[in-house]
Parts: C-alpha cells; structure tokens; sequence
C-alpha cells in the first residue's frame, strides 16, 4: 500500500462538487489530514483466527469551506485503509486491499450568505475524491459508513444559537443524511473528472460507467415496515420481496451482514462508536447480527429515546481507466501532519473562545483559527467560484389591496308579501 492520499486532491474534487452551486459565489476550501499510521483491525476480535492476517492504515481527514473570511462548513472523517491476507478452505491465500471511511462530523456555522446545499455539496465532493483513491489501489469498491446522532453543534462552537442555523432533530437528520447519501453517491458514481486540477482527461474517462451502489441504512428500534415512516415516502425504500432499487443506489434496510452472521467476524467497529462499546463487553463473542441490532436499540445513544441511523454503502469503483488521476500521490505523505500537529487543530478548532452565535464572533473566530493553520503548517488552499444555476425563490404573494367586503345580508330579509285585493 504505497500510494497516499493528497490533499490538495481532496480539496480540488471538494470544490469542484461546490462549483455546482448557485452561482455568484466564491468559496474556499480548506483539507488538514494525518499521514497514515498504523491502528488496530476493524474487526479485532478476527485476530485470534490463525488463517487470518490484517495490516490496517489510518489517517484523519478535516475538511473546512470558508466563504469571505468566515468558516460557514466542515467535515471530518476517519479513513482506513487494510491490507489483509486470508487462508481459505483450499488452503490457497487469497491477499485483499479494502479501503472505509467514517464520516464522523459534518457541521455548518450558520454563517452562509445564502440558502444552499452547501453541506450536501461537499459531502458529495468528499466520496468522489474517495473514488479517485481507491482506484489508484486496484481496489474494486470503497465503503462509506456514518451514524447519525442529532447534535446542535459538532465543530463550530456556540453555533446552535446562530439565526441562520437550522438546526436538524433527530428524525429530520437521519431524513437529510439518507437524502444526502443518495446523492453523495450518485454523484461519485456519475462524475469523475469534476476536479479542478490541471490534470487532461481524455473525453472517454470524463464519466465514470460503473455499477449501481449498494447502500444500506437501519434506525436501531425500528423495523422494515417502519422505514417509509422514519425516512418518508420519497426515500427510496419500497418494501418487497425484490428489494428496493433507485437509478444510481441500491438501498437496503439493515446491516451490510447476514443477520445469522457472528457480529464480531463482520461488523467494522469504529472509533467512538455505539456499536464498538457494546461489541467490547465480554459477553458479546457470540452475538450474531441480529441480536447485536436489538441490543443496540435499547442501550448507548440509540435507547436513549432519540432516533439514531447507521449508514452504510460499498461505492463501485470505476472501470474506467483514468490518465494523470488525481487524489493519490505514489510519493511521501507531503503536507500531511503528524497525529499530535493534527490534535493541536482540533484544539484550536474546540478552544472555548471560539464563537460562531453571531455574524462578528464567527467571523473573528474564523480568522483567529485560519491565522493559526496559516502561521504553524501553511497548508495550501483551494478556490472555487459557483456558476450553477441560480435559485429563483417564489415570491411572496401579496393580497391586492381592496376594501373589506361587507357582509350584504338582503338576501336573508324576510320581506312582508304585498297583499293583491
């Protein structure tokens, strides 16, 4: 596993995914990542299988989109990267590379000058660079995994009292993540060569034929039938016997395993994650999947009466062979910071002087926070100006300015018959 990931790539697709934007709008995108750095297995409990071996590689990806001088977006996630070699029944080792990343964090600041799926955008942008990743490791599909927790704030502090913030509770999340996902992967699967590098891809390679996406998605307490009523009637989900099927997205109601499946063989366990503090009790070694979903509902965030959603979709990679593919970088990690100079972000990020409740305290936070990656690290950046079709709001409608009408009773008078002598 040599190739590595490059930042100025993930910010080039990022922004190209923001491009498409209302236009008349300028942003520009920040990417701060880790190099790679060895973790543990996603799936721990397989390291006691002697015909079984994982290399697993790590690095932290934070994504931030400022318009003017004022952060108005954010995105963190945890990429893996494995490496695994497996005996099987015919005793021949079978080698594998399986690349899957955990968007842990995606928040806005309420600061955006106009109403627009700027967030939708960049985690649309994020999965297409995915895409360009994998490639360059020969491998056939990436997986891309999220549990959704309703939250007022998740990186901009004080953000929940800004009025442009439109706060999400929890079945409105788990509703804009299942919408966002559909597009998110629609759009890596649809479009390839949207990165604003100077790379020339020749006109064969500029869309991405690849097949349907595969995606998955449970709500711990609720069940099949329940689904229309949790993510509503438009969310792709037809009960049957045949599945349910979209242009681009395959989505499917549950884990990405056979509910008979031992939990501990197949479920990835990631950091900070309901599903890995209930897996690492003891007495969990032979839970299948479906015992672990219905333990999950009534324990951690999930049986707190709020509705959480678990994510899941394995993103095909294209065929297509792409010249002069941007997103990997067969050189050193150049740029990426070490885990402790990554740390030190986060902690500039979460000070608790940063305010983003009002216009002046978040643009002030803002430029205190970029001063501060501008001065330690000097990470480069990537700008962007809109040019897609403008929004066109419906007008107000205004009552035409006319006297009240007065209730003309004539009608309901009983008038006194004249008598004809």
């Amino acid at each position: 596993m040599e190739v590595t990931r490059d930042y100025i790539a993930i910010a080039s697709d990022v922004a190209a995914s923001l491009r498409n934007l209302p236009s008349g709008h300028d942003f520009v995108v920040r990417v701060v990542q880790t190099a790679d750095y060895p973790v543990e297995s996603l799936t721990p409990q397989r390291r006691y299988n002697h015909f079984y071996a994982e290399n697993t590689l790590s690095r932290r990806v934070l994504i931030l989109v400022l318009q003017g001088d004022c952060l108005v977006a954010g995105l963190e996630a945890h990429e893996f990267t494995s490496l695994t070699l497996e005996v099987d029944a015919s005793r021949i080792p079978q080698q594998a590379i399986t690349v899957n990343t955990c968007i842990e964090k995606v928040d806005t600041s309420g600061e955006l000058q106009s109403r627009m799926p700027l967030a939708r955008m960049m985690v649309a942008g994020y999965v297409c660079s995915l895409q360009r990743y994998s490639k360059a490791l020969d491998v056939e599909s990436v997986g891309v995994h999220l549990f959704a927790r309703a939250q007022p704030e998740y990186l901009f502090a004080k953000s929940q009292h800004n009025p442009g913030k439109h706060v999400l509770d929890d079945i409105g999340l788990v509703k804009w993540w299942q919408h966002t996902m559909q597009y998110a992967l629609s759009y890596a699967m649809s479009n390839t060569s949207g990165s604003l590098l100077p790379v020339a891809l020749e006109s064969d390679a500029d869309k991405c034929i690849s097949d349907t996406a595969v995606a998955y998605c449970v709500v711990p307490g609720a069940d099949a039938h329940g689904a229309p009523v949790v993510l509503g009637n438009q969310s792709g989900f037809k009960i049957g016997a045949n599945g349910t099927a979209s242009p681009s997205v395959d989505w499917k109601w549950g884990l990405s395993h056979p509910a008979e499946a031992i939990a501990h063989n197949c479920v990835l366990q990631f950091p900070d994650d309901p599903i890995t503090r209930l897996l690492a009790k003891s007495h969990t070694q032979s839970w299948t999947v479906a015992m672990l979903l219905e333990m999950l509902a009534v324990s951690e965030e999930c049986g707190s009466g709020h509705r959480t959603a678990y994510f899941s979709a394995m993103l095909p990679i294209a065929s297509t062979q792409l010249p002069g593919l941007p997103g990997c970088n067969v050189t050193a990690d150049q740029g990426s910071l070490s885990f402790e100079d990554y740390d030190q972000v986060l902690v500039a990020i979460f000070d608790r002087d940063m305010d983003f409740s009002a216009t002046n305290a978040a643009k002030t936070s803002s430029r205190r926070f970029t001063e501060f990656i501008d001065q330690k690290f000097d990470i480069p950046v990537v700008a962007v100006a809109t040019n897609g079709p403008v929004i066109a709001l419906n007008p107000p409608v205004v009552a035409p300015n006319t006297p009240p009408a007065v209730n003309d009773l004539s009608s309901m008078v009983r008038k006194k018959r004249k008598v004809t002598k």
